[in-house]
C-alpha cells in the first residue's frame, strides 16, 4: 500500500468505490498508481490484483503515448470492449481508476458514473 494514504482516507476511498460499483454493477473496480501499485481494489475472487494493477499501468501509459503522438491533448480514458464485457481506465494524473463489468450494456452508464465520481476520488487521493 502507498505510504501517503491514511486509514481514514483509505476507508473513504473504499466507500466511494463501493458506491460507484453499486451504481453501475461492476465486477471489478480499483485505484492504482500510474506505476501500477495497488491503492484500493474490489474484484471477483478469480481476479489477480497484481496483474490487473500492472496491466492498468501499462495500458494507461500506452494510451498516453497514443494521444501524445496524435496530439489529442491529455489522456482522459482508455476503453477496452470485449464481446462479453468491458474495462474502463480513468486517468487521474498519477492515479488510474480501473472499472470492469461483464455486462456490456452498462458501458455508457459506467462512463457516466465514473465521470460523476472522478473529482471526489481525485480529492481523496491528493488532499
Amino acid at each position: 500500500m502507498l505510504d501517503f494514504i491514511t486509514p481514514e482516507k483509505k476507508n473513504e476511498l473504499l466507500l466511494t468505490l463501493r458506491d460507484i460499483s453499486k451504481e453501475c454493477s461492476l465486477s471489478a473496480i480499483a485505484v492504482v498508481s500510474s506505476e501500477g501499485q495497488e491503492v484500493a481494489f474490489f474484484a471477483e475472487k478469480s481476479t489477480d490484483q497484481v496483474i490487473m494493477s500492472a496491466l492498468a499501468s501499462a495500458l494507461n501509459s500506452a494510451g498516453q503515448q497514443t494521444v501524445n503522438q496524435i496530439k489529442c491533448g491529455n489522456l482522459d480514458q482508455v476503453i477496452i470492449k470485449g464481446s462479453e464485457g468491458f474495462v474502463i481506465l480513468l486517468n487521474l494524473d498519477q492515479f488510474i481508476v480501473l472499472a470492469a463489468s461483464k455486462d456490456i450494456y452498462t458501458l455508457a452508464l459506467a462512463m457516466t458514473v465514473l465521470g460523476k465520481y472522478s473529482k471526489k476520488v481525485y480529492q481523496i487521493l491528493t488532499t
